[in-house]
């Protein structure tokens, strides 16, 4: 691999379009980010911007496909079929209600994704060594590259510009699915299935009608609890051994519904905290260093006091990325839980809440419950 991302953008197509000054529009430095590594430790952490533009194009295309199948699902469907309206519901609709046309139709489509993407799987271009041009799959089934005065800058740069405004477009349809009127022009074809209604039997000998049909219970009617639950501590056994641990060694256990993770500190004193890091539940287990009686998270960095839980340091690294993702999210200690060993046979054991699993969907339980009707289960 030679450095060289920071060079090639300034040869792409439209990578300046969007300011219109001659520079590429780059204002986070992800073009710079490979040569920036190259240098550091010779090892490729970040992406060539060849496999960057390999992605926006893939996604730009994706997506105006998508787009268009939205607006066109809530406006019209295939008779014969299931209508489905709500985009949001149509591959449930196909797997479970069209019964074996849907589901080959669902098939073909996943078969001929699996033979496209391997035969133009964009080998290399991480390092940016791919053997093609990004986005070039050799599609041209209409010979329009072949007629004469045909302008494939021009063709290019209307394609990148048509996959982002696509892109805009479905996250723009997600927002208004997610908050109905919050993109205006959108609302319109916003199209809900219609809730069908229980008609009564038809009439019967006499003129006598039938039973009207019963209503059937919702699934989560009394099934779960929403109210308050109390915590319950109680010791439970690790299946582990203090003389098990080195320093810095970690396990992690789900004890009842409970995700811990414990180790030994650079001292060799036992500890015990929370597997699932604050920030984005990153499982600690999987890389994570300690460092003294300190435990860093392996995905961006974030530093916490085995002992106390206290943070130290939030979302660092990578560069620009670490610090940004860390931005959005608000910074929390780190969860810490009381663990001892047994005198006779070493027995770790930690103490947990039992309840604590319980706790958790009692609030879910009771929002959506409340959506529908009373916190209890029942209907106004």
């Amino acid at each position: 691999p030679l450095p060289g991302s920071e060079k090639m953008i300034n040869t792409m197509v439209g990578a300046d379009v969007e300011i219109g000054d001659g520079a590429p529009w780059d204002p986070l430095g992800f073009s710079k980010l490979y040569d920036r590594n190259f240098d550091f430790n010779n090892v490729m952490v970040y992406p060539h911007v060849q496999w960057l533009r390999e992605s926006e194009l893939k996604h730009g295309r994706v997506c105006m496909l998508a787009f268009v199948g939205m607006i066109v699902q809530s406006a019209c469907q295939i008779p014969g079929l299931p209508q489905e309206p709500n985009w949001s519901k149509t591959l449930e609709t196909m797997l479970f209600e069209s019964g074996q046309v849907g589901q080959l139709s669902l098939i073909q489509v996943a078969i001929f994704t699996m033979f496209a993407e391997g035969r133009f799987y964009p080998e290399d271009s991480w390092i940016g060594q791919m053997k093609r041009e990004p986005g070039d799959l050799g599609f041209d089934p209409l010979k329009w590259s072949k007629r004469p005065g045909f302008d494939l800058k021009k063709s290019q740069l209307s394609e990148l510009k048509n996959g982002r405004l696509a892109m805009i477009g479905v996250a723009s349809i997600f927002a208004n699915h997610a908050i109905p009127g919050s993109v205006p022009f959108l609302t319109g074809f916003y199209a809900t299935k219609p809730e069908k209604t229980a008609t009564s039997a038809s009439s019967t000998f006499c003129g006598k009608t039938g039973a009207p049909a019963v209503q059937s219970a919702s699934k989560t009617e009394r099934r779960y609890t929403t109210q308050v639950i109390l915590p319950a501590l109680q010791w439970i056994k690790t299946g582990l051994k203090l003389g098990e641990l080195q320093a810095t060694e970690l396990r992690a256990k789900n004890l009842a519904g409970v995700d811990v993770l414990v180790g030994k500190d650079g001292s060799g004193k036992l500890f015990c905290v929370a597997n699932l890091c604050p920030h984005i539940g990153t499982p600690m287990s999987e890389g994570a260093d300690v460092i003294g009686d300190v435990i860093v998270c392996p995905l961006h960095g974030s530093s916490f006091k085995v002992t106390t839980g206290e943070l130290i340091d939030w979302c660092p690294t990578p560069f620009i990325i670490g610090p940004l993702t860390g931005f959005v999210v608000e910074r929390k200690n780190l969860a810490v839980f009381e663990v001892r060993s047994s005198f006779f046979g070493g027995d770790i054991e930690v103490l947990v809440d039992t309840n604590a699993k319980k706790a958790y969907e009692a609030d879910y339980w009771k929002g959506l419950l409340d959506a529908q009707g009373k916190d209890d289960g029942t209907f106004y």
